[in-house]
């Protein structure tokens, strides 16, 4: 990729100057400047100190997150999503921007054993949600501050035993990726559509994916478009492909652009329509378990002691109380399982009086 691409990608005319290009680039995406920065230095655009600082710090934050996963892997079966697996499509002198790492698990015992391990970093933040019913996924995000806090977003690894977790709605839980690699690249940057549009590093991603892949070694089309189908992706990734050829080429991926995906995203947009909306909950409301819908927990207590004795837990343990509220203890910490909407201070204080009537190391309870 050299700068001129980059310029269409980005939607600006190249005489405006690298200048423009990287302000461009900070208002459509927080890690697009890394990417940008990297196409100057790479063609060897003289660059100031802040400059040459800031590529610095993106490169250590990849750095980071390489060794992260290494060293997990060392001792857990994880494999990464997206991040690490796309990075390797870029040539080796340019930056894949990577805002967070994603890392999935067979199962709620390797999560965490892995989830351990990650406590040696000492996160400022650790949140945990719970996914799915009656086949329950459990999902851990650990942040904490970049190397500089003021201009550089958090670091975050996130550990889930699903990879891709659909719309909450008629796109189920998807427990396990392809084994191959361009598949599985391919189906996770789909699937970000059910969290926000699509913008130009998606297109990036795609541009690089195409150039690097093998026609004659990689999938066909038709099993892409049957990996698609088969994971409920289909329009999505026709969007995807649509979206991103209009910016720039997809090289072997441009076979399965147009019009490859078009009968199995009918298909898929019929299937949706056709699954019953679920019920709305009352505002407030504690979360029914059974709904699947997903929980998030609110932060109660996490203390050392509480750590130690649950060194042997394997799995997360609910704790139901009034009705239909219920406490999440975690071997990192308790939750207050909600839905989202704001607590009101008396379950908050209810779920407390609750939490001190327990034993640090848990009931011996309900397995999440």
């Amino acid at each position: 990729m050299d700068l001129a691409l980059l310029y269409d990608v980005l939607d600006v005319p190249e005489d405006f100057g690298p200048g423009f290009l990287l302000f461009s680039a900070r208002k459509q995406h927080y890690t697009l400047p890394y990417l940008v920065l990297s196409a100057l230095a790479r063609e060897g655009h003289p660059m100031s100190e802040a400059a040459r600082g800031e590529l610095a710090r993106a490169q250590r934050r990849a750095d980071h997150y390489g060794a992260v996963l290494e060293r997990v892997a060392a001792e857990v079966p994880v494999r990464p999503v997206k991040g690490p697996l796309l990075a390797r499509a870029y040539p080796p002198d340019l930056l894949r921007p990577q805002g967070d790492l994603d890392l999935v698990t067979v199962g709620e015992p390797d999560l965490w054993r892995a989830v351990r391990l990650l406590m040696a970093d000492r996160p400022r933040h650790v949140g945990v949600s719970v996914l799915g019913a009656p086949e329950r996924h459990v999902v851990v995000t650990l942040s904490g501050p970049a190397e500089d806090p003021l201009l550089d977003p958090e670091l975050r690894v996130e550990v889930a035993t699903a990879a891709l977790v659909g719309d909450q709605a008629a796109v189920p839980i998807r427990a396990a990726m392809p084994l191959d690699p361009l598949t599985s690249n391919l189906l996770a940057l789909a699937e970000e559509r059910f969290q926000r549009p699509f913008h130009p590093r998606d297109a990036i991603d795609l541009h690089h994916l195409g150039r690097s892949a093998d026609p004659a070694a990689g999938p066909s089309v038709a099993e892409l478009v049957a990996a698609a189908a088969s994971y409920h992706l289909a329009p999505e990734l026709a969007e995807l492909l649509a979206y991103a050829q209009e910016k720039a080429p997809l090289g072997a991926l441009a076979p399965l652009a147009g019009d490859a995906l078009a009968a199995e995203a009918d298909a898929e947009r019929a299937r949706r329509a056709a699954v019953p909306a679920a019920a709305p909950r009352a505002p407030g409301a504690w979360p029914a378990l059974e709904a699947g819908a997903p929980l998030y927990g609110m932060p109660l207590r996490r203390t050392g002691e509480q750590l130690a004795a649950r060194t042997g837990w394997e799995r997360a343990r609910v704790h139901r109380f009034g009705g239909d509220g219920a406490l999440l203890l975690t071997p990192v910490g308790d939750y207050l399982l909600v839905t989202g909407e704001l607590v009101g201070q008396d379950q908050y204080d209810a779920a407390l009086r609750e939490l001190d009537g327990l034993a640090l190391d848990g009931p011996a309870g309900e397995e999440a």
